[in-house]
């Protein structure tokens, strides 16, 4: 099985934002969702003034000022996240926001007593997590009676078209997709939600990236370091012929588009009904 969730791996993939920012800038540059996927993800967050909010696994936190005219007065807002170096991303990022913590959080041991937050927020970082339903106890002790979680993820599907040209290239390329959705997916999400919460909802996102140059979709390919095997096998003068292979197929053809399969999961008490 590809790396996914080993936790020397993730202090590569993590250790910085350059990685994670790489796969930001597709995002940004070729989605076809006028919304954008951070919005999407925001306009579901029940907020309300004076709200104790625990972030965990932040990355670069963007979200957070990119709506700040939206955050009531009072917010309260810990940002956490596994990686230092993720974390003073994130303090640069949201300097101007009052009302701001920063912490270095393991989602299976939080440092918070029973019932401390309205809401906690795990977004695409919980099939990262080694033991998942630890981590899971954990957010539903440190929410109070009648908070939410809310956790985001990908699907089965996600990128497919993506998947299916780095096996073109080479077959054993593995980019842990199926792992991941596994341990934490659309499909596999409430099931895992569920032994913890009375109430799961799960909303997808529809979207796809309409690419028209090369170099973006190479850089978000070779910023996979850590997830699934992709810098095992593209590494070396292998990686001059990796992006021979992206060029040629954008000589071929004027775009490349690649379907997105996401979605958010909230997650409550029934009396949140």
């Amino acid at each position: 099985m590809a790396n996914f969730n080993n936790t020397n791996e993730m202090k590569q993939q993590y250790g910085t934002s350059q990685n994670l920012n790489s796969r930001i800038r597709l995002h940004q540059l070729y989605s076809t969702n006028p919304l954008g996927w951070a919005s999407w993800v925001f306009s579901h967050y029940r907020l309300a003034p004076n709200q104790r909010i625990l972030e965990l696994g932040c990355g670069s936190a963007t979200i957070w000022p990119a709506h700040a005219a939206q955050l009531p007065g009072g917010i309260q807002l810990v940002l956490s996240d596994f990686s230092e170096g993720m974390l003073d991303t994130a303090k640069v990022n949201t300097s101007e926001l009052d009302g701001v913590q920063y912490q270095v959080i393991d989602a299976q041991f939080i440092p918070y007593d029973d019932n401390t937050f309205d809401i906690v927020i795990a977004n695409h970082m919980l099939y990262h997590v080694p033991d998942i339903d630890k981590a899971l106890a954990e957010i539903k002790r440190v929410l109070k009676p009648s908070g939410i979680f809310y956790a985001t993820t990908i699907g089965n599907d996600n990128l497919k078209e993506m998947i299916d040209l780095l096996h073109d290239f080479d077959a054993r390329i593995d980019l842990a997709q199926d792992a991941v959705t596994a341990a934490f997916g659309l499909e596999s999400g409430e099931a895992k939600l569920s032994k913890h919460f009375s109430s799961v909802q799960m909303n997808r996102y529809e979207d796809t990236l309409h690419i028209t140059e090369a170099q973006p979709l190479i850089d978000y390919i070779l910023s996979s370091q850590g997830i699934g095997n992709i810098t095992e096998i593209v590494c070396g003068e292998t990686v001059l012929r990796f992006e021979q292979y992206i060029h040629t197929l954008f000589a071929a053809r004027s775009y490349i588009d690649i379907v997105k399969d996401a979605g958010i999961f909230i997650a409550a008490n029934s009396q949140n009904d």
